[in-house]
């Protein structure tokens, strides 16, 4: 589903836009220290790049607490347990992170707004639009980056609710990645998507379905069974050099008209985190030379596939940064 801008914005920027967040992550978020135990169960339906429907599945999830909670992904191609314990993080033998678009559908249950430190890292400005017949406040983690002055909206992680209140709505990041929580429920005085779907561009990649969402009564045991393994917290950071060579899927970067056309060229620079199965996890941008080119780059890396990079020769998720490279001529 396609998000039409129909309207220009205003800027508010600066002490009332980080307000407006942390108000928004008190009302959206259910993982606060404070909430009674719970238990939730999502399903899902995956959609190939074409917007087929492909795989269905499902997310289940006990908390109860910060350190104290059980993730289960079950699907055709990703099936996986997750504990974490004051003493860690424990998931399945062998296994890789879940794939980012179902972690994504939990957190936009669980914890849906950013983080403190992505806030202080950031200029959060406060936009005013209109999507269809809906007027939304849309908040945006702008980053200083040279030669863009004026960042597209959704260029960074961008947050938009209902105008005047704090109900989240749309999330919108690398500008193509749309989610959008189709029908709001209560859930102990905290807002909760009871559906949501995420679009890249105008195709769909995944629907999800809060099936369930209630408390629990006595004290949960997340005492990590054998077939877990403890995570180590701390990504392997590789060079770039050495992932260079290793990717072996995915589309290079469109050229954007009008970035050729004003003679505009460079590198746009993308931190990734590469999971065990090849394939790009996460995404932050660091740098680019003009919006469009950014765009564009985060457009096919998100798509890029590599060798699994071996540790001790077992497949290890990295942390890397990835280069898109843009050379105008004819």
């Amino acid at each position: 589903m396609a998000l039409l801008v129909q309207a220009g914005f205003a800027h508010a920027q600066g002490a009332a836009a980080v307000e407006r967040l942390r108000q928004a992550s008190a009302s959206n978020a259910i993982d606060d220290a404070q909430m009674k135990p719970w238990h939730l169960k999502l399903s899902f339906q995956l959609f190939d790049p074409k917007g087929v429907a492909t795989e269905k599945g499902t997310v289940e999830e006990w908390w109860a607490g910060p350190l104290m909670h059980q993730t289960v992904y079950t699907s055709p191609s990703y099936t996986g347990t997750e504990v974490r314990t004051k003493d860690g993080l424990y998931r399945t033998k062998g296994a890789s992170s879940a794939p980012d678009l179902l972690r994504l559908i939990l957190l936009q249950v669980v914890h849906p707004m950013p983080s403190e430190e992505d806030i202080a890292s950031s200029k959060p400005a406060l936009r005013t639009l209109t999507f269809g017949k809906g007027k939304f406040d849309c908040i945006m983690l702008d980053q200083a980056l040279k030669n863009v002055v004026d960042p597209p909206l959704g260029l960074f992680p961008t947050y938009c609710f209902d105008h005047d209140f704090d109900t989240l709505r749309i999330s919108l990041d690398f500008v193509s990645q749309s989610t959008i929580r189709n029908d709001i429920g209560k859930f102990l005085g905290h807002s909760v998507p009871i559906s949501q779907t995420t679009s890249f561009g105008s195709v769909n990649a995944i629907t999800a379905h809060l099936e369930s969402l209630e408390t629990m009564t006595g004290e949960p045991d997340f005492a990590p069974s054998a077939d877990l393994e403890k995570v180590n917290p701390n990504l392997v950071k590789v060079s770039s050099n050495l992932v260079k060579g290793a990717r072996i899927g995915g589309i290079d970067p469109i050229y954007p008209q009008r970035a050729r056309q004003n003679h505009v060229s460079g590198s746009v620079l993308i931190s990734a985190v590469i999971g065990r199965d090849g394939r790009v996890h996460s995404m932050k941008l660091i740098s680019a030379p003009d919006s469009d080119l950014a765009i564009a780059a985060l457009a096919a890396v998100r798509q890029w596939i590599y060798k699994p990079y071996l540790l001790n020769g077992e497949p290890t998720e990295v942390q890397t940064t990835v280069t898109a490279n843009f050379k105008f001529g004819p």
